[in-house]
This record gives C-alpha cells, sequence and structure tokens, in this order.
C-alpha cells in the first residue's frame, strides 16, 4: 500500500486537503479541462460582474477566477491546498490567492458581492459551516453561485465508476466517513441549510448542465480517476493490482459499448449550477 494511504486515522477534512496537496500536480492534465467547461455558467448565472468584488471558494488551479478577472471582476481566490493556490498565482497572476479554509475565510464582513464555488463543496467536510462562513464575507443581496455534481444516473463518470467498483472492488471503502457525495442534491435539505446561513432560500435556482467529455480512449477515465481524483479515486489506489485492472478492464468496456458514438467515446458530464441571494 502506498504511503498515499497513511490516512485511515485521518478525519475526512484532513484527508481531502493531504489529498489535493499530493494530487495537485496531476489534476490539470487529467480533469482541467472538464471541470474549467463549467466556470461560463457558474459566471452566467450572476449579473454584470465589471468592478465588482468577487470571491472563487476552492479555487483549484485558478480556472474561474481567470474567467472572472476576463469579464472584469475584482478576484480573490481560497484554498486550503498550498499547491493549488501556487498553480493559480501562476495560471492568473492579476488576481489575488490565498491559502484559507473555507470555514474560516480571512476577510471582512459584506467584503464581497459574489461568490463562486466550481466543485468545491462536495470536498469540504462541513458545508453548513461553508455556507455560513461565505454569506459572512457576501454584502447583502449578494450572490452565490457553484456546481455540484449530478446524480450517477445523470453523470455518466460516476456511474460508470460505480458499476466497476461494484463489481470488482476487492477492500472496503477507505474513505474517511465525511458528508454524502450526494448531500446538496436534495433541494429540500440545501434549501433549509441556506436559509440558516444567511441566504435568501427562496432565491435559489438550480440548472442542469451537460458537457461532453470526448475521450482520447477507453483508459482515460480511468487513468484520471487514478491519478487525479481525492475521493472517488481513493478506491481505486486502495485496491490490489488484481481488482484494479478488473475495475479498469471493466470500465473500459462500458465505455467502449455504451459511449461510443462511430468510434468517438463521449461520455456525458451532467452537473447543476445553483445560485441563491443572501438575505
Amino acid at each position: 500500500m502506498n504511503d498515499f494511504f497513511s490516512f485511515e486515522l485521518q478525519s475526512f477534512a484532513e484527508f481531502e486537503r493531504h489529498g489535493w496537496e499530493k494530487l495537485s500536480s496531476a489534476y490539470d492534465g487529467s480533469w482541467g479541462h472538464v471541470t474549467s467547461a463549467f466556470a461560463p455558467a457558474i459566471l452566467n448565472a450572476l449579473p454584470d460582474l465589471e468592478g465588482l468584488r468577487l470571491m472563487d471558494v476552492a479555487t483549484g488551479p485558478g480556472y474561474a477566477a481567470r474567467l472572472a478577472l476576463q469579464r472584469g471582476a475584482k478576484v480573490t481566490g481560497v484554498d486550503f491546498s498550498a499547491n493549488m493556490i501556487a498553480s493559480a498565482r501562476q495560471n492568473v497572476p492579476k488576481a489575488q490567492f490565498e491559502i484559507a479554509d473555507v470555514k474560516s475565510l480571512p476577510f471582512n464582513d459584506g467584503e464581497f458581492d459574489f461568490a463562486i464555488s466550481n466543485f468545491g463543496f462536495q470536498h469540504f467536510d462541513d458545508p453548513a459551516a461553508a455556507f455560513r462562513e461565505i454569506a459572512r464575507v457576501l454584502k447583502p443581496h449578494g450572490m452565490l453561485s457553484f456546481t455540484v455534481w449530478a446524480e450517477s444516473a445523470r453523470n455518466a463518470a460516476s456511474l460508470i465508476l460505480e458499476q466497476a467498483l461494484d463489481r470488482f472492488a476487492q477492500e472496503p471503502n477507505c474513505v474517511p466517513e465525511g458528508p454524502s457525495y450526494d448531500f446538496l442534491l436534495n433541494m429540500e435539505q440545501l434549501h433549509r441549510i441556506l436559509q440558516q446561513a444567511g441566504f435568501a432560500a427562496k432565491t435559489t435556482k438550480s440548472c442542469l448542465h451537460v458537457i461532453p467529455w470526448r475521450l482520447r480512449d477507453e483508459d482515460e477515465l480511468f487513468r484520471a480517476e487514478y491519478t487525479s481524483s481525492v475521493r472517488s479515486g481513493a478506491r481505486l489506489r486502495h485496491e490490489g493490482e488484481t481488482a484494479r485492472e478488473r475495475i479498469r478492464e471493466a470500465m473500459a468496456k462500458d465505455i467502449r459499448n455504451h459511449y461510443n458514438e462511430d468510434g468517438k467515446l463521449i461520455i456525458p458530464m451532467a452537473a447543476y449550477i445553483i445560485s441563491v441571494r443572501k438575505a
């Protein structure tokens, strides 16, 4: 077992932080072209950004921050991973970036007009606390716009991985206990959390957004999960070589059989774009 799995006694928050420090350099080449494709939809859910202050939470390599800057916003990005912040500073030198925990942001009350997060919330150990802290640093009636991956029935990459794991995984789930990955997909529950955090839950809007991932080959999804995913890829890295090879083969076969369009391998990636105003 490699040293990535020295996390057995870690909390979920420590697991996530350690994972993103470990895998940050591989993320851009594996997932960057997929997750960055959702950034326009996040920003399209907001009013005109020109001259206004925007915070990008869990900024990663700064994909959404860069686009917001291009649209005229004054951008500050935050991430708990020092390695991700280093990448963001290199990629988007005109924006400001800070290493920070979303539960304890280093900003004054009401400092920002807008906040965004591109696939950050499903990696937070306490989403409710994250919403409260984001609301604190937003101005009254400021807006938050964020993405969460859709249910596996809609999001092909997740379905392909889950089905292969269900059939061939030998080891128990090694991920420390944390919020369910689908925690924020229950709209009644989400509204309650947003209301308690200081948002006007009745202003919440949710829209399903789907983009095609045009794979280079049938193993690209497996490689991306194995080398560059913290939460969803952890189980692959925890498996023995034989089981992992069976999982890889099952994923490749599924892609060949169900996502082959005239020789082109295309899997739909689905996420919800959710926006809400602060009360």
